[in-house]
């Protein structure tokens, strides 16, 4: 089975070779979008929050409010953003154990893309925002009460650093890696997307595989809410693929990953047609509504230098042990 997955996929990956030499226009194209969209939504909304996170995780401000680091973790996970739970499991000093067991409900869009850019841009209410967030945010809370289990394994606790500018610079630098990571995985599915678009003309049901790539081009093609909300929670195959990522060292059982992301998308839907009877939410608003439109933030050289800083940044991140005291020496 693993040869015959392996071999698909070298398969799948050539051909997507085969088509950027084909027609390199809509790569570029497609690319650039997947830019904007790090610069006006990924960076904008991730970078800062993530910093914070990561920075409280490696001081010792748990300690003095006397919260776990695995409820910090399922709480900060909640209103974080798809990946942010998977880089703060792998940050934490939680055992491998727990770290596993928490992953599969550690999975959340944040409330800024749901209310904003769903609610607000989509169907111009921010209560439907709030409502499809609520809807979002429960079946975690259900996983987390169902599969969460007391772990005897314990990991010896790392050291506290006390100094706050090595916290500071090692929380940015980290925050750096975790966003170049995610945003790759942005520009390569929108890439894939792009040729999709391209060529669903003569092959109608290419639409329906966009849908479960990327969860974003997902949401823009369709003004179903019930669909909507199914999408937020299953996340697509971009999302899993930057929660992967950020997932070192963790061994995923990959079918329980997928029924929890099932799960999770099925109990969102059912809550949101829920909250739409009880609270008596006129259908004809919805079918007032726009599909989700990016703009920029700034100019195109505005983030693009953005990016450039940030990959100046994580390249040196990433001899901190072994600098040379030269900035040209330590790029290097």
């Amino acid at each position: 089975m693993k040869k015959v997955i392996s071999f698909c996929c070298i398969l799948a990956v050539s051909f997507l070779g085969f088509l950027i030499l084909k027609d390199p226009k809509i790569c570029t194209n497609s690319a650039i979008s997947g830019l904007v969209i790090c610069g006006k939504i990924v960076i904008p909304s991730l970078f800062p929050f993530t910093f914070c996170v990561l920075f409280i995780l490696k001081s010792k401000i748990l300690e003095t409010i006397k919260l776990s680091q695995k409820n910090c973790i399922f709480l900060l996970s909640l209103i974080g953003g798809y990946p942010l739970g998977a880089k703060m499991l792998n940050e934490s000093d939680l055992s491998k154990e727990a770290k596993e067991n928490m992953l599969y409900y550690c999975i959340n869009a944040g409330p800024a893309f749901i209310i904003l850019a769903v609610g607000n841009a989509i169907f111009q209410s921010k209560k439907i925002g709030v409502f499809l967030f609520l809807a979002h945010i429960l079946p975690s809370i259900i996983m987390a009460l169902f599969l969460n289990k007391k772990t005897t394994q314990t990991l010896p606790v790392k050291t506290l650093r006390e100094n706050l500018i090595d916290n500071f610079t090692a929380s940015a630098a980290a925050a750096c890696s975790t966003l170049i990571s995610i945003s790759g995985y942005v520009i390569l599915f929108c890439v894939i997307v792009g040729y999709i678009n391209e060529y669903q003309k003569f092959l109608p049901f290419l639409n329906g595989l966009k849908v479960i790539l990327e969860v974003t081009s997902g949401i823009s093609s369709t003004r179903n809410i019930y669909l909507i909300s199914f999408l937020l929670g299953f996340g697509g195959l971009c999302v899993w693929c930057q929660i992967f990522a950020l997932s070192k060292g963790l061994k995923i059982n990959y079918l329980k990953f997928i029924i929890c992301r099932i799960f999770h998308a099925l109990c969102s839907t059912l809550f949101t047609y829920a909250f739409i009877k009880i609270f008596n939410i006129s259908l004809t608003v919805l079918s007032n509504t726009k599909t989700l439109e990016f703009s920029y933030f700034q100019t195109n050289s505005a983030v693009g230098i953005s990016l450039i800083l940030m990959g100046i940044v994580f390249i040196i991140s990433l001899s901190e042990k072994n600098y040379a005291g030269n900035m040209l020496k330590d790029l290097v």
